[in-house]
């Protein structure tokens, strides 16, 4: 597959978001070639982690004036065989309790399923058959999934109307986990290890305004309030259930007093700060300007906690629940 395309828009050749040394280090590798490490598929790419299992990052290109995404039928989602089994959670961590209790966590695309469907219906077939890889999979509660986040995805494939200049309405997104050392650990043994779980998901959407100006906007939305809320996950990987030593979680956990929050809108250096990655946008009109400190940021980006809230996201394909700063289409 030729994967994600560096001059999709037009007057700058966006690459591939850089990594740290370290985190490069980290990449897994093709089973074809071990000095290959992006996945290439149809209008999309990821770079897998292969300590976490999880993806650094997806980059997706979707030209909405050709998009074509009419297939419905979901297929069931399978390991890469481009990279070792061991690099990527499949099922192992999905179907853990089935038939017993469910642990609310849907497999969650990073390219969405519908985003890549774009040309003849051959190449939007196979792209969406790409999505459902393990290797753009992350686990996300449901009620993040199907709601704000779904809007949000909605959103950027079905709120552009612009259907003329220079780019139409291509759009470049990167997405992906926020893969902190902090981030807590599943409550029990997956494969008779401890897993770390992602709590904050970050986006980045590249496009050209109603006046052309080529712009980048950002947003981080988090389900660590919902997982702690009910008890999926714990602080330390010797508490998982199946590891004899315990130790007691913290009483004074940073989001205990957040009861309710909306998506959030931050600047693109502070997703670069908290993922290390450069996306090479600073030359970029970035409408989103508003400073606020880390705690402050990542307490916002939180969604509802509570049930009832739960049940007030909108799980609707359009409109949006809420509004974006700044942004005009």
């Amino acid at each position: 597959m030729k994967g994600y395309q560096t001059k999709f828009l037009s007057g700058i050749n966006l690459r591939l978001p850089t990594l740290t040394t370290a985190q490069k280090k980290l990449r897994a590798a093709l089973k074809s070639d071990p000095k290959i490490f992006e996945l290439r598929y149809t209008h999309f790419s990821i770079v897998m982690n292969k300590s976490r299992k999880f993806a650094f990052f997806a980059a997706t290109n979707i030209d909405g004036s050709k998009w074509n995404a009419e297939i419905k039928d979901r297929i069931a989602f399978t390991r890469d065989t481009n990279i070792a089994d061991e690099f990527q959670v499949g099922d192992e961590l999905y179907d853990f309790f089935k038939g017993k209790s469910a642990n609310d966590f849907d497999k969650g695309h990073i390219a969405k399923f519908q985003d890549p469907q774009w040309g003849d219906i051959t190449t939007a077939k196979q792209a969406a058959d790409e999505t459902m890889r393990f290797s753009n999979c992350v686990p996300q509660h449901h009620s993040l999934n199907r709601g704000a986040w779904k809007s949000l995805e909605d959103y950027i494939v079905k709120g552009f109307t612009k259907n003329v200049g220079e780019d139409g309405r291509k759009v470049t997104v990167f997405a992906g986990p926020v893969l902190l050392n902090s981030d807590p650990f599943y409550i029990d043994l997956i494969d008779s290890k401890p897993l770390q779980i992602p709590c904050h998901f970050f986006k980045i959407v590249v496009y050209r305004n109603r006046s052309e100006k080529l712009t980048a906007v950002a947003f981080i939305m988090s389900q660590e309030n919902i997982l702690r809320k009910f008890n999926f996950v714990v602080d330390e990987k010797q508490d998982a259930r199946g590891v004899t030593v315990t130790k007691a979680i913290p009483e004074d956990d940073f989001f205990q007093t957040f009861k309710s929050g909306e998506p959030y809108q931050v600047r693109i250096d502070f997703v670069e700060k908290v993922t290390g990655f450069k996306f090479g946008l600073a030359a970029i009109n970035q409408p989103y300007t508003k400073e606020e400190s880390t705690e402050i940021i990542f307490k916002r980006v939180e969604v509802p906690i509570s049930r009832e809230a739960f049940g007030k996201l909108s799980l609707k394909d359009s409109p949006l629940s809420f509004k974006f700063e700044k942004i005009k289409l």
